[in-house]
């Protein structure tokens, strides 16, 4: 996962996105890596997940800022609440809300996803 270009990742979990849920909802999400320098929008519009490279945006609903490997291991469910809550390598600016309810879009890694299926 380490060497997987955060775009291609950010793609995956675009997939992830549950549509239906995300129907109607506008929600936007600096991510910023401390680690990297990498900063993106997220943003949850017509019940679709975008990702664009860029500084952050005044008029996001929230910052988030932790390391690459912190947020890959976040979504990847791997890193649990506790281990968020008492991270230092983990930061958020403005609403808390807004970030769980993105956050709450997403639905979990299949990882028993077939990639190939016999016929």
């Amino acid at each position: 996962m380490k060497n997987v270009p955060t775009e291609r990742f950010l793609d995956a979990i675009a997939t992830r996105l549950d549509g239906p849920a995300a129907d109607g909802k506008l929600i936007k999400v600096n991510l910023v890596f401390t680690d990297t320098g990498e900063s993106y929008l997220l943003t949850v519009e017509n019940a679709v997940l975008h990702h664009e490279r860029r500084s952050p945006e005044q008029a996001a609903d929230a910052t988030l800022r932790l390391t690459k490997d912190l947020f890959f291991r976040i979504l990847a469910r791997q890193a649990g609440l506790r281990e968020m809550i008492f991270s230092n390598d983990l930061d958020v600016d403005g609403s808390r809300l807004a970030l769980f309810s993105f956050f709450s879009l997403l639905d979990a890694p299949n990882e028993s996803f077939a990639v190939v299926t016999p016929e």
